[in-house]
């Protein structure tokens, strides 16, 4: 566990995240901060109104006033005090969710980063630990980025009351407050120095419960059902469950002992404050003729001027918390894209043929590894091509379309369309250029028809048929109550229908077909389809692909005999070229790979197994 002087230094300072929120408060719902000043003067006039009613009524008293007048200030102090409680109570109620609002959109600023941020910051460990951060501190009311405007009110009713009251006990000797101030100062201190340890211990316990969060999502997933029951892994999840709950509890411990010391060193304090300053005040009354009203207003003064340094130095100490918790939101938001968008130049679109893509001495290698996937790629892809990328579990394959797709950058080497450099584009037009189905996709708890078209409503009935047609899945989507209203994810509504894979994968394709791009690339299509289904979509490529640029990843080498070419991709480069025939005739990887795995396929009158 990293020490204190071993952190990274915040790279803003407490004064410099409060101007960010409320600039972006400013901008967002000014009337947050208009309440803030609000409650700050009402809070400091309620105190000072309510430490002059004592004094007020006490003197009357003693100067002999008739019972009418006392009950009228009475009244009249009382009234004051009550309305402005009404105000300020009303302040307090309406200024919560206002305050959570602001909440809520930096939630959606976080969102938006997830979804717009380079493609390559969700694979870089740094950035997703720093997007764990931001979700942790914005998830709850309880979090920095609503919390600090609570803060803000503390702090700004302590500074304001902390100077009324200095005006108020000018008259009493500057040693008393002197000391008052340096015993409310070093039982605060001693109370940081125990909250500081915790927060600076956070990495800890946030490893423990991420742990804690981890196994109690595996245990009640249903995706694991299986395997825990088949492998017995109960006993042993519970083991390493009950091992990290004790860690986190001796952390518990630990901050609690810290705690517990503050809290003896404050009321020590405490004592010495309150004896020290109410014995100089009663030695005034005694010996020094201070009246007794006046006595009273000084003696809750002096309690009052002790709250409000107490009160600066917890308020101050809690803003720097919720400082370095901005810090690391912002750390998150301001994460370094290197993509360009607005600021890239326009995709022209092409006037008279689909668009080439160009693979130009392209070598990559993920952040953080010690060998490239890919080395010195060379290749065009032509317009209208069909072309197939092959070769063995881990060679590059994704990752070669991925560089196609503008998900990375090349390490070396460029990635061209139409002759250009990708780079020099707005990278989310670029995007618009191609549709895909990978081998992992993720459906949303909306209706088939949404999945497909990405589209509330408005959607072109008759080019989601046609696509729904292609992709062998009319008969299905007919045969639902609902039909394409259907809805999807049983996690979430108790009527969603299941597909089995094949379906969702077929569902995929027909969302990729509804896109229409020019460029369409397949990443393992037909992998959860029955050979059935895996038939009629290799009888149908052609129409499939309507003329565009595609590109089709396979295991399966039989499925690329219909492709323009065959690229197999080996040793990190592409090891064979050429049609299906030609790459047979090579006799090299390709064709070894292929006799392997056709052996499984030959009829049993051949004297081959199935």
């Amino acid at each position: 566990m990293a020490t204190e002087d071993e952190k990274e230094k915040p790279a803003y300072t407490v004064w410099q995240n409060s101007a960010h929120v409320i600039a972006r408060a400013w901008e967002r719902d000014r009337s947050v901060l208009y309440v803030i000043l609000a409650q700050i003067l009402l809070t400091v006039v309620l105190s000072t109104v309510a430490l002059y009613l004592p004094k007020t009524v006490v003197a009357q008293i003693t100067t002999g006033v008739s019972v009418g007048a006392l009950a009228r200030t009475i009244l009249v102090f009382t009234g004051v005090i009550v309305v402005l409680q009404a105000v300020k109570s009303y302040l307090d109620t309406t200024a919560g969710p206002r305050r959570t609002g602001l909440r809520a959109r930096v939630c959606q600023d976080i969102l938006s980063k997830a979804m717009t941020t380079d493609y390559a910051n969700l694979e870089d460990k740094a950035f997703t630990d720093a997007k764990q951060k931001a979700h942790d501190i914005t998830d709850n009311n309880s979090a920095s980025t609503e919390q600090i405007y609570y803060c803000f009110v503390s702090l700004g009713t302590n500074v304001l009351g902390f100077v009324v009251y200095v005006i108020l006990l000018v008259a009493v000797n500057p040693l008393v407050l002197l000391v008052t101030a340096a015993t409310t100062i070093a039982g605060a201190l001693v109370r940081r120095w125990a909250n500081r340890w915790r927060h600076d211990h956070d990495d800890e316990l946030a490893a423990y419960n991420k742990r804690l969060w981890y196994l109690n999502n595996v245990g009640v997933s249903h995706e694991m059902a299986k395997d825990i029951r088949l492998f017995a892994m109960t006993d042993w999840l519970h083991s390493v469950h009950a091992a990290n709950m004790r860690l986190a509890f001796d952390f518990g411990r630990r901050a609690q002992t810290k705690q517990l010391i503050a809290d003896v060193v404050d009321c020590v304090a405490t004592f010495a404050r309150e004896g020290i300053a109410y014995g100089y005040l009663i030695w005034q009354v005694l010996y020094l003729g201070l009246s007794v009203d006046n006595f009273l207003l000084l003696f809750a003064a002096i309690s009052g001027f002790s709250g409000w340094i107490t009160g600066i130095l917890v308020d101050y100490s809690a803003l720097s918390m919720h400082s370095l918790n901005y810090c690391r939101l912002r750390a998150y938001l301001e994460y370094p894209d290197t993509f360009k968008r607005r600021e890239g130049e326009h995709v022209a679109p092409a006037q008279h043929a689909p668009y080439a893509l160009e693979l130009r001495g392209v070598s990559f290698r993920y952040r953080g590894a010690n060998e490239s996937t890919l080395e010195n790629i060379n290749l065009t892809i032509t317009p209208g091509e069909r072309l197939a990328v092959v070769g063995l579990n881990g060679a590059g394959k994704t990752t070669l379309v991925k560089l196609l797709c503008g998900f990375y950058d090349p390490t070396e080497g460029t990635v061209l369309l139409n002759g250009r450099d990708i780079r020099r584009f707005n990278r989310e037009e670029y995007y618009t250029l191609l549709t895909a189905v990978f081998q992992e996709f993720n459906i949303l708890p909306l209706s088939i028809a949404q999945n497909i078209t990405q589209q509330w409503d408005g959607y072109d009935g008759t080019r989601l048929d046609r696509c729904l047609a292609l992709a062998d899945l009319s008969a299905k989507i007919g045969s639902l109550p609902s039909g394409l209203s259907s809805l999807l994810v049983k996690s979430v509504h108790n009527n969603a229908i299941e597909f089995s894979g094949g379906e969702t994968q077929r569902m995929m394709l027909a969302r990729a077909l509804y896109k229409d791009s020019p460029v369409i690339i397949l990443d393992e299509p037909t992998a959860a389809l029955d050979p059935i289904a895996e038939s009629r979509l290799y009888d149908r490529y052609s129409e499939l692909s309507g003329g565009k640029t595609s590109v089709y990843i396979s295991h399966r080498l039989a499925s690329t005999r219909f492709c323009d070419r065959i690229i197999l991709i080996d040793n990190k480069t592409i090891a064979e070229c050429g049609t299906h025939e030609e790459l047979l005739r090579l006799g090299g990887k390709y064709a070894e790979l292929f006799r392997i795995q056709s052996k499984y396929y030959q009829t049993a009158k051949e004297g081959e197994p199935r």
